[in-house]
């Protein structure tokens, strides 16, 4: 390969050499700073993303543990006690983080420690770290610090208030009136944080798109230096760069598509997360006007429900998260602890208490991901109680395994309302919803079929409206421990 380069050069004069080796040069600079730009953009949208996806575990640890505090309100129970504060110590562990990042001999253990108690994934800890001290000056991360610091300290007046609440009611001092007004607290500092972790999550939306637009800039801007200098090279250099340019436009158009898919996610996502809040504004406000304890309870139990749908959504979108970004993690899963894992998770759930469920395994341990199993099998349970016929005397829950020669084989089959054959083909896309109703956020099967997928497995479903639906999901075998056929009588309520 040198001897190539010796005879090429020697066939231009000294001026002509030095013009070669100059735009030499200039290409690889070019090309140089075109790498170190992608990186360390590609490097940063990373951590905005952790930013971002860590958000909405603060989000999901706050909304949990003010759930929690309402519950313990109402009925005074110790356990709920201990779930507010386990759901509280998420936001603690990003406060946590938060103030050692700010210090300039902050302890990096404390930091990983703090972002790991705020559920941020251990993989993203360290460009976390790295996006808060070499950018917590500029303007879009200092914006997004100022609120986060806010944010914690409404959590902080949240906790000196449950403090106080619990103080009261195990001295005994409690009364409904402060119920009454404790709740509306509650619900306030709720409505609080929202609108902050809604700024917060704009403010590096905002960033994402615009270190975006620098990066098509700097591309656009390299591309052309590279291309300006290869001209010099004579024609032959020319096509490869014109080759090299297409596979770049072409990275570009892939890339344009992947962030219009992600721009008609968010907006769906925004949608169905701002419904809920609307709702409860809309009940707050009622419950303001009205006098009458019994209504305002029932504006409560609404609030509930419009909580938990927005609650479902969210951890929707943890699946879909962790579902696309999480590696396969195969090891030897037990397909019945998963299984009643899943029943157990949703004994409490709306209607579960008129489902009769019976469940007949004869195949148990695989080698799979348990992951997307629970994913699945969480999402195909909760969506057989959601969708429960109310008119029918008996509702019922079937959960099926048996193993193939080749596949494991798990049905679950229900008496629900069913689906209309003109939506059957339409219920594994992102957010369809069925005009039956509009529980659901319609992710659940998406996500449903994208683990079925990573899985390397496939997914049917039997259905006809008003009697039920069946659905099908066959898992590939790559190892099997032989179970002897196990039967689970029937169990009331779903769960024993």
């Amino acid at each position: 390969m040198t001897n190539r380069l010796v005879t090429f050069f020697k066939k231009f004069n000294p001026l002509t050499q030095r013009n070669v080796f100059i735009l030499l040069s200039i290409l690889i600079v070019a090309a140089a700073s075109l790498i170190v730009v992608n990186y360390l953009t590609i490097k940063t949208l990373s951590a905005v993303r952790a930013y971002t996806n860590g958000e909405s575990q603060y989000s999901k640890g706050e909304k949990g543990a003010a759930r929690h505090l309402i519950m313990y309100v109402n009925t005074h129970d110790e356990t709920h006690w201990e779930q507010f504060k386990q759901e509280l110590g998420v936001t603690f562990g990003d406060s946590i983080a938060r103030v050692a990042l700010s210090q300039e001999d902050g302890n990096p253990e404390v930091i990983k420690k703090g972002f790991l108690q705020g559920r941020n994934h251990p993989d993203d800890h360290d460009d976390m770290i790295w996006l808060f001290r070499n950018f917590g000056r500029i303007s879009f991360m200092a914006n997004a610090i100022a609120i986060w610091k806010q944010a914690d300290g409404i959590i902080h007046q949240e906790y000196l208030l449950a403090e106080e609440i619990h103080t009261k009611i195990k001295t005994g001092h409690w009364t409904r009136t402060d119920q009454e007004a404790v709740i509306s607290r509650i619900n306030s500092i709720t409505g609080l944080l929202t609108a902050k972790e809604r700024a917060f999550s704009n403010v590096l939306g905002d960033a994402s798109r615009r270190i975006n637009g620098y990066l098509f800039v700097a591309n656009f801007f390299f591309t052309l230096i590279i291309i300006g200098s290869a001209i010099g090279y004579g024609a032959s250099m020319i096509g490869k760069i014109m080759r090299s340019q297409r596979e770049l436009e072409s990275k570009n158009t892939d890339l344009t598509l992947t962030n219009h898919e992600l721009d008609n996610f968010v907006y769906s996502a925004s949608h169905d997360l701002r419904a809920p809040i609307t709702s409860l504004k809309g009940l707050i406000e009622l419950a303001n006007l009205e006098d009458n304890v019994a209504q305002i309870k029932e504006y409560l139990a609404l609030m509930q429900q419009s909580l938990e749908k927005q609650d479902h959504f969210i951890n929707d979108i943890i699946d879909f998260s962790k579902n696309k970004r999480v590696s396969l993690q195969l090891q030897e899963v037990s397909l019945v602890e998963l299984i009643e894992s899943a029943l157990n998770q949703h004994r409490f759930m709306l209607g579960a208490e008129r489902i009769k469920m019976h469940t007949v395994f004869r195949s148990d341990k695989a080698y799979s991901d348990p992951l997307r199993l629970s994913i699945l099998f969480n999402n195909l349970i909760s969506n057989a109680i959601k969708y429960s016929d109310e008119k029918k005397e008996q509702s019922f829950l079937n959960v099926e395994t048996y193993a193939t020669d080749t596949h494991h084989v798990i049905i679950v089959e229900d008496n629900g309302i069913g689906i209309r054959p003109e939506d059957q083909k339409h219920i594994f896309d992102m957010f369809f919803v069925t005009q039956n109703t509009n529980k659901g956020s319609g992710l659940g099967l998406y996500i449903v079929k994208e683990a079925v997928d990573k899985l390397g497995g496939s997914i049917a479903v039997e259905s006809e409206k008003n009697a039920g639906s069946k659905f099908i999901v066959q898992i590939p075998k790559n190892h099997v421990v032989s179970l002897e056929r196990v039967e689970h009588a029937d169990h009331t309520n779903g769960l024993s």
